[in-house]
């Protein structure tokens, strides 16, 4: 007994045995995408389509790895960057000493005055990796 269902072939033969689906390379990169979308469930969208997580795993990172050609490729086109070194800000004659300092592998961060606490988060998150 054959039957269509939203796109994707399922085939049971007549004994009662399942075969294997078999999704087309297009019915894969549809479901990669859907998984994709910020905030989906990759199991969610595996059980949607009736498809194994495990095997929607494989294809999330084959996609993202460029395993399906020219349907891996984003059609978000970059655009080119220029970077410029930025001159050191001068310090008012009456900085005194930084109230902190922070040595990172590029420099020392150093802070003046009162610290936010907004304000040091990234360098937190940063050498804390929290």
């Amino acid at each position: 007994m054959d039957r269509i269902e939203q796109g994707q072939e399922s085939v049971a033969e007549s004994q009662g045995k399942r075969r294997r689906r078999r999704y087309t390379t297009a019915q894969k990169v549809a479901i990669v995408r859907e998984c994709l979308v910020p905030r989906a469930s990759l199991a969610g969208v595996a059980l949607a389509h009736g498809a194994n997580a495990n095997m929607v795993r494989k294809w999330v990172v084959k996609f993202q790895r460029g395993g399906f050609g020219a349907a891996s490729q984003s059609s978000t086109e970059l655009l080119p960057v220029v970077v410029r070194k930025r001159a050191a800000v001068p310090l008012p004659a009456d900085a005194g000493r930084p109230t902190l300092e922070i040595e990172m592998s590029h420099g020392v961060v150093r802070f003046y005055g009162a610290l936010d606490p907004l304000l040091l988060a990234p360098f937190v998150r940063a050498l804390t990796g929290r």
